[in-house]
């Protein structure tokens, strides 16, 4: 019979061990997150953090839902607006006039113009071979190609290209040109 007791009496320990066993773990896990929760610097999302950790404490599943519920209600803004306060893109005159210039000269913005069409007012060669050439609408581009045959007058076609680069085209050739000014 004292085999049969010691037997009982390893089964009732390790049972109630592992009855508290959780709630041991659980301490240091809801300590570790409410530090984490203290650690947050805005207020509102702060408050959410400990929110949610009371509605995880929560055992019903459905009060603990519920819980979770109320948490996730939008919040409506407090300033209002007015249909007249919207956003106005910017004039395609002001898009035209910065397409093409890097974000150091002048951020372009993505809703800018895809291409540009203009007319060649002055074209220039260096000694290494760069065309330097001025449009029309005051722009300048240059590229680098000794065989390229530009006139004044002549129409040319600016488009963006792939990795923020641009091609120039003239009749049936392009170029992966750079703007200047």
């Amino acid at each position: 019979m004292s085999g049969r007791w010691r037997a009982l009496g390893v089964v009732l320990s390790t049972g109630l061990a592992g009855l508290t066993l959780p709630s041991a773990r659980a301490a240091p896990a809801v300590s570790a997150e409410m530090t984490r929760c203290a650690a947050i610097a805005a207020p509102e999302e702060r408050l959410t953090c400990y929110d949610a950790l009371v509605c995880a404490g929560i055992v019903a599943a459905e009060e603990r839902l519920a819980c979770y519920d109320t948490l996730a209600k939008p919040k409506l803004p407090d300033v209002q607006t007015s249909p007249g306060d919207a956003v106005r893109p910017k004039s395609s005159a002001t898009d035209t006039q910065s397409f093409g210039l890097s974000p150091r000269q002048l951020p372009a913005t993505p809703e800018g113009p895809k291409l540009i069409k203009a007319l060649v007012t002055r074209v220039t060669v260096d000694r290494a071979g760069n065309v330097l050439m001025s449009l029309d609408n005051g722009q300048s581009w240059t590229f680098n190609d000794q065989d390229a045959l530009f006139r004044p007058g002549d129409s040319v076609t600016i488009r963006r290209a792939a990795l923020g680069s641009f091609l120039l085209t003239a009749g049936r050739r392009s170029y992966r040109a750079r703007r200047v000014q």
